[in-house]
Parts: structure tokens; C-alpha cells; sequence
């Protein structure tokens, strides 16, 4: 009798101990999802922020880049409109810009770069988000990337054959005596009688108008990352 009692008291010990156990890693489990998910709503509105600041920062960017293109089409034609490039370029130095300078393309990453760093990518289970950060990131920003790289090579060529065959070119931009009509009037004049330069110039457009394309792409890219990202997020 006493080995019967023992026993069952040692049995429903056993069985209290098991509960309590499978109770715990229970609470446990839960407790370190509501963590996950905790942690995967931080990152996706991080990532939400962020993809705000890159579209303010493309729609910018297309603006200027789009403007780039009107003033090398303006003084690549035959006949010269003054007026409607003044109302694209309001000085020497935003005509100056474009013949001497590239434009980089450097979008807002921190919040991605230091997702990856610390590893919090891998709480979002979206292939969608997935997919569409790394065509945005990687795939179509190196698109971007790689056009701006290449215009850097041709304004080289510009530049060597600005300061070896009209130099004054460059000083008249800083000549405050010289006019801004009479300033594209000199440059138009260059560009139409210098074969060099023109052709360059006209890769150059080129180059513009493929930067723009790249960047059309990026910024569908970056719509289709916001959309998924604002579903996900209101579901929650």
C-alpha cells in the first residue's frame, strides 16, 4: 500500500514536472516570437523611413538629371535658343556644371548598410521585401552606378579638349564682364565648330538619357518595396 502511494506521488511529481516544463518552453516560445515580430516591425519601418528619403532624394535627382538633358539638346542643335535655355540653366556655372562636372548618384543606404551589419535582415519573412531590397540595393542601383561612371570618363575627354583647344572657354565662365547671353552664344559657337567636342558631347547626351532610364527602373523598384512594405505593416 505505502509503495502504491509512493509510486502515484512520485508519478503525478513527474507529471507536474513535465507540465511545468512544456509550460515554460510554451511561454518561452511565444515570448521570443512577440520578440521576432517586435524586432521585424522596427526593421521594416526603418526600412519604410529610409525608402521615403531615397524617393525624395530620386525625385530630385530626376529633376536635375532630366534638366541636364534639355541643355545639352538646347546647344547641340543647329540654332541656338537662348531663351528657353535660360529658363532651364539661370547662370554660366549650371551650364559650366555640365560640361565639368559629373553628377554621383548616393542615395540614403545607413539604414540598410546597418541592417546588414547587424545581421536584422534576417527577421523579415517577406520574399517580396527580400526580393525587391536586393533588385533596389544591388541589382538596379549598379545600373545607376555604373552610368555615372562612364559619364566620368567623358567629361575627362571634354575637360582635355576645353582647356587644350578654347581655353578661354573656362575663363569667360569667370569673367564677370562677359555676359550670360553672350557666354552661350561663345559656347554654342564652339560646340557646332569643334567636331570633337560635339561628338563627345553627344555621347555624353546619351549617357544622360541611359542614366535617366536606369533610374526610372530604380524608382519602380523602390514603389514596389514600399507597397509591400506599408501592406505588411497596416496587416500587422
Amino acid at each position: 500500500m505505502f509503495k502504491r502511494k509512493f509510486f502515484l506521488k512520485l508519478g503525478l511529481e513527474i507529471i507536474a514536472i513535465i507540465i511545468g516544463i512544456s509550460a515554460s518552453f510554451g511561454i518561452s516560445k511565444i515570448s521570443n516570437e512577440r520578440d521576432k515580430e517586435i524586432q521585424r516591425e522596427r526593421v521594416l519601418n526603418s526600412i519604410l523611413i529610409e525608402s521615403n528619403d531615397i524617393k525624395n532624394y530620386c525625385d530630385d535627382r530626376m529633376k536635375i538629371w532630366n534638366q541636364d538633358i534639355e541643355i545639352y539638346n538646347i546647344l547641340l542643335k543647329d540654332e541656338l535658343n537662348i531663351e528657353k535655355l535660360k529658363k532651364i540653366a539661370i547662370s554660366k556655372n549650371r551650364v559650366e556644371y555640365n560640361l565639368l562636372y559629373y553628377r554621383d548618384f548616393d542615395p540614403p543606404m545607413n539604414r540598410y548598410r546597418s541592417a546588414i551589419n547587424t545581421g536584422d535582415l534576417k527577421y523579415i519573412n517577406s520574399e517580396n521585401i527580400k526580393e525587391s531590397i536586393t533588385r533596389l540595393h544591388n541589382l538596379n542601383y549598379g545600373k545607376v552606378v555604373s552610368t555615372v561612371d562612364y559619364e566620368k570618363k567623358i567629361i575627362d575627354l571634354i575637360i582635355e579638349l576645353i582647356t587644350k583647344e578654347k581655353p578661354s572657354l573656362i575663363l569667360n565662365g569667370n569673367d564677370l564682364k562677359i555676359n550670360f547671353d553672350n557666354y552661350l552664344k561663345f559656347l554654342h559657337k564652339l560646340i557646332q565648330e569643334n567636331e570633337k567636342l560635339k561628338s563627345n558631347l553627344t555621347v555624353q547626351l546619351k549617357y544622360f538619357k541611359t542614366r535617366v532610364s536606369s533610374l526610372k527602373i530604380y524608382m519602380i523598384t523602390l514603389e514596389e518595396l514600399q507597397y509591400e512594405l506599408e501592406r505588411i505593416l497596416k496587416s500587422n
